[in-house]
């Protein structure tokens, strides 16, 4: 196989949720967050393909604007939401001739008068600026200009009067939050457009911008982490400004903002521009109606391990049959959820790599003379498999230590925290165990490999060691010192008799199994 199939993360119940929030009366603003890769565009996609017939949307992408001041921003904000209404609304907007007593000359004068170039250039250059291509707004505007030629004749404009007009607009101070310039009106005309007829039932509210109607518009800012720190502030600036003080309406007369981001990227950003103990939720604050929507499909993602290890080539077919166990498939699962949630990795890591090789030694001699081949320690095979695509065992090796790093206190147990509930992870009823559970075993197997010949036994008769660094007992079961018979009894703090299985903090203790394993000769060490 040398291609993967398309392989998406199902997001059927994420998507009603989302509706849900969407649809809240007064949710006017929107935060849409998710970490980079999480997949948050594909996901805007799928919604609106499922409720096109409920919303429109208008999508910017200000990762292509490169200004320097807010006024210039936004004008280009307008320049891209014209750009977007004509080129994907166009036959529901119904551009007619009469619209065009400001755009559609600006157009002609733009194919048609030598003498105007510099013009040309400019809004040349404003779609430059956007990314979006200059050619596909010529083209929609071109079928009008015949007609606006006749139109012109029957109102007795002056031409090279208006055209003036227009420099003399776009050169004069533009991005009052009041202004309401021919450009602005024209769109917010637009979008009124885009809105559809009123719908039957709202005869007896006597407002007009209170009856709801068939269509409701969307304006969509994507890819906001992508900016330059001081744009992403700048933007968020602008579309604060751009909100009515008193109804909270949006500007143009849009029914919803969504902003698409990672808000703890944001965060991250603002401490080190504004300082730590800057307020940031005070800051934030003014850019949702309600809460942040916490996009997370990765509690989904064991639905779609077996699929992706189906369509990955192994260069030894024997390794391929180990990593297809549901041991190592469950495993796989719960540590890629781990460091998702601790924003280690992102779901386009996943792809990077279809081809595995699997390379590390099948038997390895270990401390105390004890030898084991690696498919004994299922989390070596999981764990080559995560760094094969990240690129690297050092990949790897870092994205476990920024997992640690997240933790301030750094204990290895915490007695309030069900890590059971941490991260959506599943039961498998077919197995009659949680995710958790292959955790614990495959985590402390690490640790109890190199005690095989271990005497140490409680009262009951049971093995044990004492992990000192962790302060943790680990009470297990093992037959024939044969480390597949291992199992795992309880997990106990030294000197207590509480069992604390799933208030473990297995976060950390991956690293320090991926350390363990490095000692151990099945792991290289990285640079």
């Amino acid at each position: 196989m040398t291609q993967k199939e398309s392989i998406k993360i199902p997001n059927d119940s994420i998507i009603t949720e989302f509706k849900e929030h969407l649809d809240l009366e007064f949710n006017q603003r929107i935060l849409f967050t998710a970490p980079f890769g999480a997949g948050k565009s594909t996901f805007i996609n799928d919604f609106e393909d499922k409720y096109k017939d409920e919303y429109r949307f208008i999508r910017l992408y200000p990762v292509n604007y490169a200004v320097s001041a807010n006024e210039d921003i936004f004008e280009l904000i307008k320049f891209d939401i014209l750009y977007e209404l004509m080129a994907h609304h166009n036959e529901e907007i119904a551009l007619a001739k009469v619209d065009f007593d400001f755009w559609l000359r600006m157009s002609m004068f733009m194919q048609n008068k030598a003498d105007l170039m510099p013009l040309f250039l400019h809004i040349i250059s404003l779609h430059e600026t956007i990314g979006k291509p200059v050619a596909k707004f010529i083209e929609v505007v071109k079928p009008l200009v015949k007609d606006f030629k006749e139109y012109s004749k029957e109102i007795n404009i002056d031409e090279s009067s208006d055209v003036f007009g227009f420099l003399e607009t776009f050169e004069s101070k533009k991005g009052s939050p009041y202004e309401m310039d021919a450009t602005s009106q024209f769109i917010f005309n637009l979008v009124d457009r885009l809105k559809g007829d009123v719908l039957p039932d709202q005869d007896k509210i006597t407002k007009e911008e209170g009856k709801k109607r068939t269509n409701k518009t969307v304006l969509v800012i994507d890819d906001l982490d992508r900016l330059d720190p001081d744009h992403i502030f700048r933007l968020f600036n602008i579309f604060s400004a751009h909100t009515h003080s008193i109804t909270g309406e949006n500007k143009f007369g849009f029914d919803k903002v969504v902003f698409v981001c990672d808000i703890e990227n944001i965060r991250k950003i603002y401490a080190h521009k504004y300082g730590v103990g800057v307020d940031f939720s005070g800051y934030m604050d003014k850019f949702y109606s309600v809460k942040p929507f916490i996009y997370d499909n990765f509690k989904y993602l064991t639905q779609k391990i077996t699929a992706i290890i189906d369509q990955s080539v192994f260069i030894n077919s024997s390794k391929e049959e180990i990593v297809k166990q549901d041991l190592v498939v469950h495993l796989l699962s719960a540590v890629l959820k781990i460091l998702s949630k601790n924003r280690t990795i992102n779901l386009r890591s996943l792809f990077k790599s279809n081809t595995f090789i699997l390379s590390i030694e099948r038997y390895v001699k270990i401390n105390r003379g004890i030898v084991l081949s690696k498919d004994k320690i299922s989390l070596v095979i999981v764990f080559e498999i995560i760094s094969e695509m990240l690129g690297g065992w050092g990949h790897l090796e870092k994205a476990l230590l920024k997992v640690k790093d997240n933790f301030y206190n750094q204990q290895y147990f915490d007695k309030n925290q069900e890590f059971l509930k941490k991260y959506s992870l599943v039961t498998y009823p077919s197995r009659y165990r949680h995710e958790i559970d292959d955790i614990r075993d495959e985590v402390f197997k690490v640790f109890v490999a190199e005690y095989l010949n271990n005497e140490d036994k409680t009262i009951e008769g049971d093995k044990y060691i004492q992990l000192h660094e962790f302060k943790l007992n680990v009470i297990y079961n093992l037959n024939n010192e044969d480390i597949d018979d291992f199992r795992i009894k309880y997990i106990r703090e030294i000197g207590g008799n509480e069992d604390i299985d799933y208030k473990v903090n297995y976060d950390l203790l991956l690293i320090e199994a991926f350390r363990k394993l490095q000692g151990y000769g099945f792991i290289p060490y990285t640079k």
